[in-house]
């Protein structure tokens, strides 16, 4: 990386928001990358303002034409790295100025995977709007609604049904979000998942179902008795 680049990238990601701007009006691409390769494989100065979380200079990069889609040799983009670290202001950022809600990291989770694991209902209802889709799946087949209730996140749960998450897809586990809030003895995931339609008969891989799991867990009495309530049986 040229001298000049590597000052460039390394302002970037202190957050000098004046070296940036000095750089930036001597004419330095803001799309270089932090290798010097002629494919373009390293993480742009977006992408670093993106996982540091520094939304002025993201601005600024995007206003001097920044690449918002553009992506590293993993394929990540800077919306990935965001929403990795969890930075709702430049996520926010993103999205409003135009990213890829469809991007997906290695593993073949997308954006709105990852903010359903974290619990950001807001920004799972921005991606939602934006054409995310819900249906989705990873790797090893969970859904977004899956990672909220495997994580607890009540509320996102919500969000994700009303706007028509399937309580009973499963994973390549046969894995149903059901029989994971049951395994945890989380009540509340339980009865919305009910309320919302989950079935109570499915068999995993390993031919436990949501009631096995329930008996288990260190609410057994109370959420085995929620089940039974909605039909399952021994």
């Amino acid at each position: 990386m040229p001298a000049t680049s590597r000052e460039f990238i390394f302002s970037v990601i202190k957050g000098d928001t004046a070296a940036v701007e000095r750089l930036l009006a001597e004419g330095i691409e803001p799309n270089v990358t932090d290798q010097a390769t002629t494919h373009g494989d390293g993480n742009t100065a977006l992408m670093w303002a993106a996982s540091e979380g520094h939304v002025d200079i993201a601005q600024l990069l995007i206003n001097q034409g920044a690449e918002i889609n553009a992506t590293n040799g993993a394929q990540y983009s800077a919306l990935m790295f965001a929403v990795e670290s969890d930075r709702s202001p430049m996520i926010s950022l993103l999205l409003d100025r135009g990213a890829d809600v469809q991007v997906r990291n290695p593993y073949g989770e997308t954006p709105l995977m990852i903010m359903a694991r974290q619990g950001q209902t807001a920004i799972v209802k921005q991606l939602l709007a934006l054409g995310a889709e819900i249906h989705a799946t990873n790797k090893i087949g969970d859904t977004a609604l899956y990672l909220a209730a495997e994580r607890g996140h009540l509320y996102t749960a919500k969000a994700l049904l009303a706007l028509g998450g399937d309580p009973n897809t499963a994973n390549l586990g046969g894995w149903t979000p059901l029989m994971m809030a049951a395994a945890q003895g989380n009540l509340e995931m339980i009865t919305l998942l009910l309320e919302q339609g989950a079935d109570v008969r499915p068999h995993n891989r390993w031919g436990a179902t949501a009631l096995s799991e329930a008996h288990k867990s260190f609410r057994a009495r109370q959420a085995t008795e929620l089940l039974i309530q909605a039909g399952a049986t021994e």
